[in-house]
This record gives C-alpha cells, structure tokens and sequence, in this order.
C-alpha cells in the first residue's frame, strides 16, 4: 500500500510539472500575441515588456518562437527610439541565427539612429555583399549615407551611394543625395549631372525637390540667368512656393 502511495503521489507530480510547462508554454505565446497589438497600437514601451515576458518563459531556450518575439522585439524597440536596444536585439538574431542580411540591415539603421555610423558601415558592407536587394537594404543605405554626409564624410556617402547605381538602382532619392553631397563639396557641375539623372529616373511627388536643387545647384554654380529660368519653372510646375519666391526674388536683382 505505502508502494502505491509512492507511485500515485510520483504519477501526481509528474502531471503537475506537465500542466505547468503547458500553462507556461500557453503563457508565452499569449504574451507574444499581447505584444504585437501594442505594437500595432503604437505601445512600443508596452509591447517591449510584453515580448520581454514572452521570452523569459522561454528560459533561454531558443527555437522559431524565440526568434519571432526578437524580431518584434527589435522592431518595438527601435519604434520605441531605444536605438542601442534595438541594436542589440538584433545582435543576439545574427548570434544565434547567422549574418542574415536583413538582420545586419536593420542594426545598420538602428546603429545609424543611435550615432555610429562606422559600425553601421560595417554592417552594411556585409549585408550588401549577400544580398543587394535585402529587406531593409534601400533603408539601410540611405540613412547611413546620410549620417555620413552629416559628419562631412561627403566622399565616402557618394561612394556609398556610386555602389549603389553601379548595381542597378536607378532611384531618384538616391541621386537627389548624390547632388546634396556634391553641392557640400561645392562640385556643382558634378550636382547638377546627378539631379538631371534624378528628374529622369523620377516621378511624382520626388521630382519637385529635384527640380528645386537642379535650379539651387546652378545659382551656387554662379549661373544666375539658368537659376531663374528653372525656379520660374519650379513654381509655374508645382505653384507658389515662399522658398523658391525668396530665390526668384533675389536673382532678379542679379
């Protein structure tokens, strides 16, 4: 009888560590699903905890779930402006699931947002060389060309970007860029080539700003007739604009 009571109460036990793994494996996911609606609410610091949950259910454990939740997690985060988080995130997915290269974009954009562009670079070099057409790639490279053009790396954005056209990207955005650096490095012929490149490979909305710096590029050049013409132009194409009236207004006096 004592035999018996021993094996009931070990049968007991074990049923009960069961239900509990099972209530926690349940637990988890409805921590994860919670995340994800505040996430599409916008409760970024919300989602955060809620995926954090989520994960230390897991218990270090790291299967396709656990990599889910840290990509929501990473995103979360990165809404959130916790840039340093978000990169870090996205270092235990490239730790545990390989340099995939969307997961190097992603870091690329987060460590951009959060002031380092040289380990960003770094990303970005190895994301690109796998896969050039990589979710968050176009991302990745506009925002890391542009911190560089914050920082005065002027040559190194264009090159940055030079990489880009070289393998195919006939996007106006990314010529409009290639003007602006060649503008701070007051190559204005050089400027104007990759504006006219823009205005071709564009449409809507994006041609305005071009036509606007196509025009800005020829008043810094000194080409103050052709500078008029264009922004006469500009407001006859997209109506008055005090900016470019502002600019009309003093090459007259020209």
């Amino acid at each position: 009888m004592r035999r018996f009571v021993i094996w009931a109460g070990a049968a007991l036990l074990s049923m009960s560590l069961i239900t509990g793994c099972q209530n926690k494996s349940k637990e988890r996911y409805t921590f994860r699903d919670t995340g994800i609606e505040q996430l599409n609410s916008q409760d970024y610091e919300g989602a955060i905890a809620s995926f954090g949950q989520a994960l230390e259910l897991s218990k270090g454990m790291v299967d396709d779930f656990e990599l889910d939740v840290l990509k929501y997690r990473a995103e979360a985060e990165y809404k959130a402006e916790d840039y340093e988080a978000a990169a870090h995130s996205y270092g235990i997915l490239i730790e545990v699931d390989g340099e995939k290269p969307e997961y190097l974009n992603y870091r690329c954009l987060s460590l951009v947002s959060a002031g380092k562009p040289d380990q960003a670079l770094e990303d970005f070099t190895k994301s690109y060389a796998l896969d050039k057409q990589a979710a968050g790639s176009e991302e990745a490279l506009l925002a890391l060309g542009a911190a560089l053009d914050q920082a005065g790396r002027h040559d190194e954005a264009v090159t940055l970007y030079n990489l880009a056209v070289a393998d195919g990207a006939d996007n106006p955005v990314v010529y409009n860029r290639m003007g602006l650096s060649m503008m701070d490095s007051e190559d204005y012929d050089q400027a104007i080539s990759y504006f006219e490149k823009g205005i071709r490979a564009g449409e809507g909305d994006g041609l305005a700003e071009l036509y606007f710096n196509q025009a800005a590029a020829y008043e810094y050049k000194g080409e103050f007739s052709k500078a008029l013409e264009l922004f006469e132009t500009y407001n006859r194409t997209y109506g008055p604009d005090e900016q470019a009236d502002r600019e009309i207004a003093f090459l007259k006096t020209r």
